[in-house]
């Protein structure tokens, strides 16, 4: 494998020559940057990063921390940290953590030993001694959080969506609509995003004047490694096994809805002439299943390509708003 002295050898200029061509530094001469490129063509020459991260400090890497890379949400996600980050010349590292919380500080202590640039950081859990680790770290290196895990906000740099304050509006659509009932099934309450939504939720009834029914709010029994749409199938059990059902079901995410609209065909329960069902992501099964599942959609690869511009933008030292929150849009289909 070709070194930056091989190169140097064969273009008869210096080693130094050789690095301001490969970073942009620096002035050369035209003749001399072109006899490098030549050299650099020939020999086949890839730059380690790592190596200049020794002489440099950065290693032009990126960490996505994600705590189930089997989400569609998340490998969206990717598709937008990804199109920021080859743009600049950055690689992803994507590191799932299993919703385990004592992996969350682990992922980061190994990311810090090699060297990593930045991280783009999603978990689900508000625990006060990872919350506080992450807050410390930040400081430290560049990170951008993609979930509301702080109280306090103000001193992290943070992407996401409000997930308050869109579920709290698709209430009132469903009530403008004419029901009355509203359920909610609630993807267990230790998961951050997920109980921001369930709050909107219960905010939403407020506003329209509805009284949370605990009956119609189904808490999942989510195992390790959940099998949403068998969650989705078991809430539909329950609902129908209900003497009084509730109008429309919403669903705290986009795969326990589908398998909640496939527990419902199986029990002959039409949706939504009986039974209306609505989620949250809009993934792209979303739009293929039948009926189509009626969603509130957030920007998934406009979050990627947010958080990897601020990151990038911390990395360098640049001035930049690295606080954004998005609103979700209802996207109505066939199931409401």
């Amino acid at each position: 494998m070709a070194t930056i002295l091989d190169v140097a050898r064969e273009a008869g200029v210096s080693k130094s020559t050789v690095s301001r061509v490969i970073n942009n530094e620096g002035t050369v001469k035209p003749a001399t940057r072109k006899a490098v490129e030549d050299a650099i063509e020939k020999l086949g020459y890839f730059p380690s990063y790592f190596a200049q991260g020794m002489r440099t400090g950065f290693t032009k890497t990126i960490a996505m921390v994600v705590p189930e890379y089997t989400n569609p949400f998340y490998q969206e996600m990717f598709r937008g940290v990804e199109d920021v980050a080859l743009k600049y010349g950055y690689m992803v590292f994507v590191c799932n953590t299993e919703r385990h919380t004592v992996s969350d500080v682990e992922y980061t202590r190994e990311l810090l030993k090699r060297n990593i640039d930045g991280i783009i950081y999603n978990t689900y859990h508000r625990n006060d001694e990872v919350s506080e680790y992450l807050k410390k770290v930040s400081k430290q290196i560049p990170i951008v959080f993609m979930d509301k895990i702080f109280d306090d906000c103000s001193e992290v740099s943070y992407v996401y969506v409000d997930g308050f304050e869109s579920v709290r509006r698709a209430v009132r659509y469903l009530y403008n609509q004419g029901h009355r009932r509203i359920g909610y099934i609630l993807n267990t309450e230790d998961i951050s995003v997920i109980q921001e939504r369930y709050l909107g939720y219960l905010k939403g009834l407020e506003d329209c004047g509805l009284e949370a029914d605990e009956k119609w709010i189904y808490r999942v029994r989510r195992e390790n490694e959940p099998d949403y749409i068998k969650l989705g199938k078991d809430a539909a059990r329950y609902y129908v096994s209900l003497a009084e059902r509730p109008d429309v079901i919403m669903a705290a995410i986009d795969m326990i809805g589908i398998g909640c609209i496939k527990g419902l065909d199986i029990l002959n329960i039409k949706v939504p002439e009986e039974i209306g069902v609505m989620g949250f992501d809009n993934i792209q099964l979303s739009d293929l299943i039948k009926p189509a599942l009626t969603t509130i959609s957030q920007p998934t690869r406009k979050l990627g390509q947010t958080a990897a511009e601020i990151v990038i933008a911390k990395i360098n030292g640049e001035k930049i708003k690295d606080q954004v929150v998005f609103q979700g849009d209802l996207i109505v289909r066939e199931t409401t």
